[in-house]
């Protein structure tokens, strides 16, 4: 390939082909080096559970698609998304950023105690409408910026909030970024909003699982940083960032992780292709049955998939989806099967679950 560079190098499709080989070296190497690493050495994160359950991948399939998307969840309620898409690097960064948290709470450690913030489902609703009058008030007084951090100051508005460097958010990601990278990952999923129907646990019914219909559009976090290292020729090499979890996503969020609503994840998934971690956090990740039974046009929904032609479907699903689920030994075995109007497949889920998580972890302030 090298060699066709002097004579190719002005080609798009060439530069796409170097590109996409050069992800997939790079990622092999990763998983190379975490699947070498000690057991029990793998830093792994906890996800939080509501997230994964109410948020789907949404991508950008199409040049001129309007906002908001809609689409009817796993209740039957309709969904909406506004300013944004949400693909599984979104999902990793809200990984790093809960585990980060639940690290703060603890002071360096998982806190010990489950501790919802909310208490039953009207608490969530008065917290919702007092946020959004509040955030409408500001925006009539000082116009609304979705780059930097509200001047709400609120009772409680910056209640949960953690900071924390680059270095820091590559360690909980698994991922080399450079600092530039890692600013836009964060600005961008900080920017998303959506309006669900969100799973939640609470202090009035422990560990049952409630489902609040949100009311009004909210993010997940709002993102301040300053630049702490810049090289002579204007390039930000390190940045050190300050989340707030001041929203009513946010606060849900936080009080699923308080609640212990999470499950875990290892680095080693995040080297999966993006449609496997998609599906595994939709489908199986938030539950133990041993054996899960999904038809095609669902299974592929799950994952974001879209392709008319079946043929074509199943062997993007066996390829992206399964097949690196069960090398990487989330999954034991899949069979496909014939169903009543489509395929289906049966999938047997690892036997032995999840190592329970060690109470002790990294630092972050």
């Amino acid at each position: 390939m090298t060699g066709l560079k002097d004579q190719l190098e002005s080609d798009v499709l060439y530069n796409r082909l170097v590109n996409a080989m050069s992800q997939v070296i790079a990622r092999v190497k990763i998983q190379r080096e975490l699947s070498a690493a000690k057991k029990g050495s793998l830093w792994s994160n906890l996800s939080e559970r509501g997230m994964n359950k109410a948020i789907p991948a949404i991508y950008k399939k199409k040049e001129g698609l309007k906002f908001p998307i809609e689409w009817t969840d796993k209740w039957g309620h309709t969904g909406y998304v506004s300013n944004g898409f949400w693909t599984a690097k979104n999902y990793r960064v809200m990984d790093a950023l809960g585990y980060m948290f639940l690290l703060k709470e603890g002071g360096d450690r998982l806190p010990e105690e489950c501790c919802p913030i909310f208490y039953d489902l009207f608490d969530i609703e008065s917290r919702e409408n007092h946020l959004h009058v509040t955030a409408n008030s500001n925006d009539s007084q000082k116009g609304n910026s979705k780059n930097k951090v509200s001047s709400n100051q609120d009772s409680g508005a910056n209640r949960y909030s953690i900071g924390f460097t680059d270095k820091d958010f590559r360690k909980c990601i698994g991922l080399t970024f450079n600092s530039s990278a890692i600013h836009n990952l964060l600005l961008e999923t900080s920017r998303v909003e959506f309006k669900v129907s969100f799973p939640v646990r609470l202090k009035s019914t422990g560990n049952k699982e409630n489902l609040h219909r949100m009311n009004f559009y909210s993010r997940f976090f709002e993102l301040a940083y300053e630049d702490t290292h810049i090289r002579k020729d204007g390039i930000v090499q390190q940045r050190r960032y300050r989340i707030y979890f001041n929203t009513l996503l946010g606060e849900l969020f936080v009080n699923n992780l308080k609640a212990r609503f999470n499950d875990k994840i290892d680095l080693k998934f995040y080297t999966l292709p993006d449609s496997a971690q998609v599906f595994y956090r939709r489908m199986l990740l938030h539950h133990s049955f041993p054996a899960l039974e999904i038809n095609l046009s669902k299974l592929a929904n799950a994952a974001g998939l879209q392709d008319s032609n079946v043929a074509n479907l199943m062997k993007t699903v066996e390829t992206n989806i399964l097949e690196p689920l069960k090398e990487h030994a989330y999954i034991e075995s899949y069979k496909m099967v014939a169903g009543m109007s489509e395929p289906k497949y049966i999938i047997m889920r690892t036997t032995g679950g999840n190592d329970q998580m060690s109470k002790d972890a990294g630092s972050v302030k």
